[in-house]
This record gives C-alpha cells, structure tokens and sequence, in this order.
C-alpha cells in the first residue's frame, strides 16, 4: 500500500513553510480540514496535481493546502517562484524528509485529506483525476465551499497519472 490506511490518527507535526511561517497540524485542524501535499518539483505527477490545486481557493477557501517539497531547495524555490511570477501561495515546506517519513510518503504525488478529528478521511498517491474531483468536492463540502469539479474535461487531461518513487522512500 502507498499511503496510511483511511481512519488512521494522523501524524502530528509542525514545519516552517518557505515564508518562515510556523504550520501546526493540531491548531490547523481546530478550525478545518487540512490537505497535506507530498510532492518533487520536477515529477511530472506532482506538478499535475499541485497546479489543479492551485484552483482550490475558489473551490474551499478555508482549506489549508500544505505542500511539502521533497525536492531540492533549488528546484523548489524556481517551482514556486518569487514576485510577480510567484506560481504557489499556499505554504510549501522544504521538507528534507522529514513529514514525508511520518507519512510514508514514499511514492511521489502523495496527499492526505485530514478530518478536524485528525483522522485521515483519504490518502491518495499519483494523479487520478476522479480522486481529485472527490476530494475537491469533499472539501467544499466540509469548508461550506462552492461544490464544484477540480478537473473538468474541457481541460484536456488524463485521468491517471503514476506516482514515483520519492527520494524519501
């Protein structure tokens, strides 16, 4: 299996985000779901995934995105880019590791959605389309969102995508 199994107590940590910004899992989850994002800048899978969730303000505007970065700080910091061709805006944590252990993130996309009781609701590892439609409406769901597909077909994607193997695993 390449994540923790639904209904697992989720890891808890803190991290420090690209911004010097302190991410607590517990205290995120005292006011939301959070989605917590394994991912390499230059795998094609996690550039998939973390560019659609870049639509997800629109979607669930209260749901913390977290991505952690398992690749370099180089390559991490030119995916994201800075000013005014700064790409991401969600925190991204360079991650040497060390959530992604905790995770088991061995296989790269890898995202879990975690519940405010701080079980994970679903984890998923590659780019598949129907999951992140699921999980795009689950969260406007729980946020009080706007219900709406993360991916639709006028996007020109395919629906599965494999994940790879990380440099955590």
């Amino acid at each position: 299996m390449q994540v923790l199994e639904n209904g697992t107590t989720a890891p808890v940590f803190t991290a420090t985000d690209l911004n010097e910004n302190t991410l607590d899992l517990q205290k995120a989850l005292a006011s939301s779901p959070v989605l917590v994002v394994f991912a390499h800048p230059v795998i094609n899978a996690s550039r998939l995934v973390v560019g659609y969730l870049r639509r997800m303000a629109e979607i669930a505007p209260n749901l913390p995105i977290w991505i952690f970065s398992e690749g370099t700080e180089i390559e991490t910091r030119k995916y994201v880019g800075e000013g005014d061709k700064k790409y991401l805006e969600m925190p991204v944590v360079q991650d040497h590791c060390a959530v992604a252990k905790l995770f088991d993130a061995k296989f790269l996309p890898t995202m879990y959605l975690i519940g405010q009781d701080g079980k994970i609701i679903k984890g998923y590892s590659g780019f598949n389309r129907d999951w992140l439609n699921w999980m795009a409406l689950e969260t406007a769901n729980l946020t009080g969102g706007k219900p709406k597909e993360l991916i639709s077909d006028g996007d020109n994607k395919g629906f599965y995508e494999l994940a790879e193997r990380g440099p955590c695993a």
